[in-house]
């Protein structure tokens, strides 16, 4: 058995003396305290693996003490004793969060093997508490996956900077996850507040004012209610601005107000109002050059840039892939209800090679088909953006013009399917639920 410092609460001094020298020959660091508020404090201030406490004591029970110690300190153990034993003191005992219980006289065996049990009890709450705080970790960085170096990093770099308040600007290609390292950012931050995500680009410009900002009742047409802005529902949290260089000059004057004074005006109103919130922007844009092209304010930028975090684009760590894609086909199995697949090496070699222009994003979208279809379909866009084909400033009609390619592959193959599978790129089983799409089966 191995020894623990226990705590005894006992109001008889004879009893007191007599339990902390058994315990103290068993090998035990002991100390023994005659009032509950004594035990309280004792408790607090040191640090205790077990309490034995009499029940009955001179001011009353010790439920009230047994209630809090369980509350305050999970993994104590504890053990009640009473010379009034009875199934209902025992029943109220356990309830309250006791371990075990005792009724006197004991012996000195019973008394030791209680010990040992409720020490067994506490060494497995201990490591429940161990791993959970583990997994939860894990779970604060959850969708930032990978081991490779450049992931490294930008753990260190989160890890570092969650436990300030400055700004951070994350820049990175589209589907790097940005967002998910603010929201790793925001978990492993003392900031218990709300995290609260804008997309800069997807506001109408004519509603992000009152978006943003918030507006009283009445303030524009249609204004039937008091609107609360995102930037003061965010206060005490996080208020994450996706998009930044999308957000247009005049309102990046005021939020360069709130980040300088940390107050908003609601549009309607002249009550300034005062929020407490940390701000992290992203964008994929190059903001010094938006800044160069008068697109974007060069004193925001210099307060958004406060702490810079690069998320890598998925060509550079190519390493991650596997790991990425068992992740993301088990999620897409589940969420579907369907079996994920067995990739073969011919696949994630396939996987591991593509450049992935959309990175993260990209690569999703390519697991999920292949859950869906049994088929590993791979874009046919290149790496290199420049290369891209050019699309009309009009725009194109994406669904006939797949069409009429799923047509016309069919009329070179003369009706055979399978080539004309061949000569679009595609699965057999993707060209037949594109063409069964059109209904050209």
């Amino acid at each position: 058995m191995s020894h623990c410092p226990i705590l005894v609460l006992e109001d008889d001094q004879a009893q007191r003396t007599l339990l902390t020298q058994i315990l103290a020959e068993a090998g035990h660091p002991v100390e023994g305290v005659a009032t509950a508020e004594q035990a309280d404090k004792a408790l607090a201030q040191g640090h205790w693996q077990l309490l034995l406490s009499d029940w009955k004591l001179a001011e009353g029970d010790a439920a009230e003490l047994i209630q809090s110690a369980r509350q305050r300190y999970p993994t104590l153990g504890i053990i009640v004793a009473t010379a009034y034993g009875s199934i209902a003191h025992a029943v109220s005992a356990i309830q309250l969060g006791a371990d075990d219980y005792l009724a006197k006289p004991f012996q000195r065996q019973e008394l030791m093997l209680a010990i040992d049990k409720v020490s067994r009890a506490r060494r497995l709450r201990e490591d429940n508490a161990a791993l959970s705080a583990q997994l939860s970790e894990q779970e604060r960085l959850v969708d930032l996956v990978g081991h490779s170096a450049p992931m490294q990093r930008v753990y260190q770099r989160i890890q570092r900077i969650s436990q300030v308040a400055a700004t951070v600007l994350i820049q990175g290609e589209s589907g790097t996850g940005k967002e998910l390292a603010a929201r790793a950012l925001h978990k492993l931050s003392p900031r218990r507040g709300p995290f609260i995500a804008v997309n800069c680009g997807a506001i109408p410009e004519s509603l992000a004012e009152s978006e943003l900002f918030g507006a009283e009742k009445g303030a524009y047409t249609g204004a039937h209610q008091t609107i609360v802005g995102k930037i003061e529902a965010s206060s005490g949290g996080t208020l994450f601005l996706d998009e930044i260089g999308e957000l247009p000059l005049e309102l990046q004057t005021r939020l360069l107000r709130v980040l300088q004074e940390g107050c908003i005006t609601r549009l309607g109103s002249s009550e300034e109002r005062k929020v407490d919130l940390r701000v992290i922007a992203a964008t994929h844009q190059d903001l010094a050059n938006a800044v160069a092209d008068g697109r974007f304010r060069e004193d925001l930028y210099y307060r958004l840039n406060v702490i810079p975090l690069a998320m890598p684009p998925l060509r550079e760590r190519p390493e991650d892939i596997p790991a990425l894609v068992n992740c993301l086909l088990t999620r897409s199995a589940q969420r579907h209800k369907l079996t994920p697949p067995e990739l073969t090496p011919a696949q994630l070699k396939a996987l591991m090679d593509c450049p992935w222009p959309g990175n993260v994003r990209e690569l999703a979208n390519a697991v999920e088909r292949l859950v869906l279809l049994g088929e590993l379909e791979l874009s046919p866009l290149p790496a290199n953006p420049g290369n891209a084909p050019l699309l009309p400033s009009e725009g194109i009609q994406w669904e006939v013009l797949e069409q009429r390619y799923l047509q016309a592959a069919l009329e070179r193959a003369e009706g055979n399917r399978s080539e004309a599978a061949r000569l679009l790129g595609l699965g057999y089983k993707a060209f037949l639920y594109r063409a069964e799409k059109y209904g050209l089966t």
